[in-house]
């Protein structure tokens, strides 16, 4: 597909993967007479040969100088327009995509799509949909059922920069400086502590030439500045032990401190060529401690895939596990499209779980790249050309962890622009923080979008509403509400389709109170669990607030008595069947839960009817509607051995189905028909705690 193949020419040179391609435009800048003398078709053997090995700048200088001879070369058009691109130079891609459209677009029918992807990329979005609606409609190659999702998603990205652009955010964005940005690119910014940023760039004292470019290219390196008086001094490069001679170095993140507790773990990628020239990527670790790198080390080959690249680590953290978690782009086998993002469990003694893929809510058919997690709100920030976006790479994000993440959302404009915009990093308060773009306003070179460069980004705080949620939980059989100090408290929030995403938890130990912070126009349940007890869980949502609030929420819990049972309220059937309703999620959730948090005990789950009907009918189908919660439970990773079905039919009542003047009693009848559970035992083995895990009891009884 030659749309995926330039585009990941281009992924090459923008992911710091390879470089050649900024060098070169210097010749070209310099109005390289190279070539003088030299037959159209010589040039063009030049031009294609410096297209192959991505000198993008080099190879438009040299299709340029073709077409002076040969106007109406439709083929030696389209080279140079996906010359252009590749080298971001929206503006003139966008001239000559036209021609070859409106020349001989039934021989190139990828030139209408990419006309209106440049249309789209220079802000023309109402003429970028016409022609995304054409293309689809006429594009019939075998290619076309991707084509057609991309241009859906294409024109939802149309009218979502629309509007985006008529309701900025009230953020303020500005360049970075050129203390920090210089010629060339940056990338990778990562703060560390209030006065320190690292970050990765490409810089040379000298002009390269095309021709001289071998064994003299200039490498990617990690920089450090520091901040002076507000303002961040001149870059100066990490030590030799981070920046190896002959290596690109990129892509620094830093591990949380509460983790590392004699200092702070350092991630960052190393890339170079392979033996068939493929450049590929592979993440490092080091030891950061006062100023001081130490222990350098690359990942084993479960993260670094031979033959693949693997690159853009971020860090996150599994508070409940004391552990923390390693996301990082990858195009390795089993993918959803280009470079997916997958992650690896790292466990307290270092060791790295196999990575797994975050799935398809995240990772689309196009990239997804420049991971950032930030532990104290677990959400984790992305870009991607696969979800609509204002232009190519924009910046989006999602909350959750490691495979359960709510719905990404686009983080808006002005943070994302008509360019790409990537690298996204925010503070702990995250009322600033920043990002990578080539749009207008970075150090060009040679178009107004060439060169990537590192832009701050700050909200305006009086602007900004912000939410969190507060509470404890107590005992709901003391009158005197005795809370609890010892108990596990869940957030999670609620998507539009009704399902939900944990975002947050806390084991709370030494305070009573539970505190939250929550997001905008979101809606959220809170789940309380203490061992012994009951779970029982409280809503709140923050839809509709306009001023900056703390909700506040206190829970009951229940203690769970040997032979007493509890009624599981909302525990739905079909009419007549012993088919579990979806409505019974919830509370099939807690019971769960219940079988989780108290991992020694063993219960009867009994199911009742009422009076309507013959007994032994009304025995055997209660009998299989205490089966079906079973069954949902073991497929929810719960032991057999630990469940005992009953159906007791109509034979324990607790309500009269009939008044005392024979007549039915409706309200009775509805409490006869019910699901309990009740302590019968303990196991002769206690389940180990950390293995109990809801998300993935869920996750399994899903089919996921």
């Amino acid at each position: 597909m030659r749309l995926k193949s330039t585009y990941n020419i281009f992924l090459t040179a923008m992911l710091f993967m390879g470089i050649v391609g900024f060098y070169s435009c210097q010749s070209a800048m310099q109005g390289s007479t190279e070539g003088g003398g030299l037959t159209w078709k010589n040039k063009l053997k030049i031009a294609d040969k410096f297209f192959k090995e991505g000198y993008f700048y080099d190879a438009s200088h040299y299709y340029e100088s073709v077409l002076e001879d040969q106007p109406d070369n439709v083929d030696v058009t389209y080279k140079l327009a996906e010359s252009y691109f590749l080298s971001r130079d929206y503006k003139q891609a966008n001239q000559s995509y036209k021609i070859v459209k409106e020349k001989n677009v039934q021989l190139y029918p990828l030139s209408q799509y990419m006309y209106a992807i440049t249309l789209k990329m220079t802000g023309n979005f109402e003429e970028a949909k016409k022609e995304f609606e054409l293309f689809g409609k006429s594009y019939r190659a075998f290619d076309a059922p991707i084509y057609k999702k991309k241009v859906k998603n294409e024109i939802a990205g149309c009218d979502f920069a629309v509007k985006a652009m008529e309701n900025p955010l009230n953020i303020m964005v500005v360049h970075a400086g050129k203390e920090i940005n210089a010629a060339y690119t940056e990338a990778a910014p990562m703060p560390y502590g209030e006065d320190l940023l690292l970050y990765a760039s490409l810089r040379s004292d000298t002009v390269i030439a095309s021709e001289n470019l071998k064994g003299k290219v200039g490498k990617f390196k990690l920089y450090q500045s520091t901040k002076e008086n507000r303002r961040w001094s001149q870059g100066e490069p990490l030590p030799d032990i981070i920046n190896v001679p002959k290596k690109d170095v990129a892509n620094g993140a830093f591990s949380p401190d509460c983790a590392c507790p004699d200092g702070a773990k350092f991630f960052f990628t190393q890339c170079e060529p392979n033996d068939v020239g493929k450049m590929v990527c592979e993440i490092y670790s080091s030891d950061y401690n006062d100023g001081v790198w130490s222990n350098v080390k690359k990942l084993n080959d479960q993260i670094n895939m031979p033959g693949f690249t693997s690159t853009h680590p971020a860090v996150g953290e599994d508070k409940k596990r004391g552990s923390y978690i390693l996301y990082f782009a990858s195009d390795r086998p089993d993918g959803v499209g280009g470079m997916d993002l997958w992650y690896s469990e790292i466990t307290k003694k270092g060791e790295y779980k196999a990575p797994k893929n975050l799935g398809k809510k995240v990772n689309t058919i196009g990239d997804e790249l420049t991971p950032f997690f930030n532990i104290g709100s677990n959400m984790l920030s992305f870009s991607s050309d696969g979800h609509p976006s204002i232009g190519g790479y924009d910046i989006f994000y999602t909350s959750g962890k490691m495979r359960k993440w709510t719905n990404p959302e686009n983080a808006g404009f002005p943070i994302n622009s008509v360019a790409d915009d990537m690298y996204f990093v925010s503070d702990p308060d995250e009322e600033g923080g920043y990002f990578v773009s080539n749009r207008k306003g970075s150090i060009a070179l040679k178009s107004e979008t060439c060169c990537d460069d590192i832009f701050r980004y700050s909200w305006d705080r009086d602007m900004i509403p912000k939410f969190a949620i507060d509470g404890f939980a107590y005992n709901a059989d003391d009158s005197t509400r005795t809370t609890f100090q010892d108990y596990d408290i869940r957030l999670y929030q609620i998507e539009r389709d009704s399902s939900e995403v944990l975002i947050n938890e806390a084991h709370i130990t030494n305070e009573p109170e539970f505190f939250f912070v929550l997001k905008r126009n979101k809606n959220y349940k809170l789940v309380a669990t203490k061992d012994g007890y009951f779970p029982n869980d409280a809503f709140a949502t923050t839809v509709g607030l306009m001023k900056s609030d703390t909700l506040h929420r206190e829970i009951p819990l229940k203690k769970l008595e040997l032979n007493q049972a509890i009624v599981l309220k909302d525990v739905y059937y079909d009419f007549d069947k012993a088919t579990l309703r979806p409505e019974s999620n919830r509370t099939l959730g807690l019971l769960v839960e219940i079988l989780n948090v108290n991992p020694g005990i063993v219960v009867e789950l009994s199911s009742h009817t009422d009076s309507k009907g013959e007994n032994l009918y009304n025995e055997k189908l209660s009998q299989r509607r205490a089966e079906s919660v079973v069954k949902y439970l073991k497929k929810a990773g719960i032991s057999k051995d630990r469940l005992v079905p009953k159906g007791y039919g109509e034979n324990h009542p607790i309500a009269e189905n009939t008044n005392p003047d024979g007549s039915d009693n409706p309200e009775g009848r509805q409490m006869n028909r019910r699901t309990e559970i009740m302590v019968i035992g303990e196991t002769e083995i206690t389940v180990n705690k950390k293995k109990a895990n809801l998300d993935d009891a869920l996750k399994d009884a899903e089919g996921e």
